[in-house]
């Protein structure tokens, strides 16, 4: 295997804000992965845009020159059901009876 591109543009996380008092929204980078700051790149009028459509490789405002990937956070995993709970129950119970 090769070594990773040290070029290749990293992924920041980001989560969608708007300005109080105005339309316009924006997308928060908490910690970016060059310089650890905070920053912001616009996503359009709260009422007419769709800000889905400005994520995607951005150039990082700390260093005009290396880019990154604005994503959102991953999506958490699904609680298992009430009937698959019900069912590890039943399993636990039986194997003790067993034994």
């Amino acid at each position: 295997m090769g070594k990773k591109d040290r070029r290749a543009p990293r992924t920041a996380v980001v989560t969608l804000r708007d300005l109080p008092g105005t339309r316009v929204m924006f997308w928060l980078v908490q910690d970016c992965p060059y310089c650890g700051a905070s920053h912001l790149h616009p996503a359009g009028n709260l009422r007419t845009a769709d800000p889905a459509e400005t994520l995607g490789e951005r150039p990082a405002p700390c260093d005009p020159a290396r880019l990154y990937v604005l994503s959102l956070p991953p999506r958490p995993q699904k609680k298992r059901g009430k009937e698959a709970r019900r069912r590890e129950r039943r399993a636990g119970r039986t194997n003790d009876w067993d034994e």
